[in-house]
């Protein structure tokens, strides 16, 4: 444990690192401050699942020396789009959102309109986050060098499954006790996503400067 707090306080020099944490925390704001429930936590990470997705298309083609001449990309992009959908239709089936009654389709709209709109502003902050990671990272300090095609098309899903796994499985507990909309459980959540997101960026790119092996 005290290696581990060691390596994480080593990795907050790194401007990605600040970043990706005070992104993070935001939705601890959604959760205290405009009622998020577990629904529209697990909505935002998925989100940012396709973030990861649609950048790993980027980084594959930068490794690709910026050309889509290769069978891996094509293939991403279809397999990790399926396990998307399935992974979304996973989420809608168990989870649904808290909303208010409302009397006509265009109160409907209204309320989901309302119920998103802070999710999104959240997803466009975890957006740059990413982008900076790459920018910084992969471009910047030259990643792109040092892996390949095959290898790179697979990271995505050692983050998203890992991670989401034990969201998902943590989220289903609460559902079965009753629990979704309550603060102090949701918060949980967050905390759990932050550690592993911020484990997982560790590993990936400063393994090697703060001996993380």
């Amino acid at each position: 444990m005290l290696k581990l707090i060691s390596i994480i306080k080593k990795s907050l020099i790194h401007p990605s690192v600040i970043i990706l944490l005070l992104v993070n925390i935001i939705p601890m704001a959604g959760v205290i401050y405009f009622s998020w429930d577990v629904f529209a936590i697990m909505i935002l990470y998925w989100l940012e699942s396709v973030i990861v997705g649609f950048l790993n298309v980027v980084r594959m083609i930068k490794i690709n020396n910026n050309s889509l001449n290769s069978k891996f990309i094509p293939f991403f992009i279809v397999h990790f789009t399926i396990f998307m959908f399935v992974y979304l239709f996973f989420i809608l089936s168990i989870f649904k959102p808290h909303l208010n009654e409302f009397n006509n389709q265009v109160e409907g709209i209204v309320s989901l309109f309302k119920y998103f709109s802070n999710i999104f502003i959240s997803f466009s902050l975890l957006f740059l986050s990413h982008g900076i990671s790459f920018a910084y990272n992969f471009v910047y300090k030259k990643e792109y060098k040092k892996i390949n095609l095959k290898k790179q098309m697979l990271k995505p899903y050692r983050r998203i499954v890992i991670m989401h796994f034990v969201l998902i499985f943590s989220s289903i507990i609460m559902t079965r006790l009753n629990i979704t909309i309550d603060v102090s459980a949701i918060l949980v959540l967050v905390v759990l996503k932050i550690f592993f997101d911020l484990i997982s960026h560790i590993k990936e790119h400063y393994s090697t400067t703060i001996n993380l092996q």
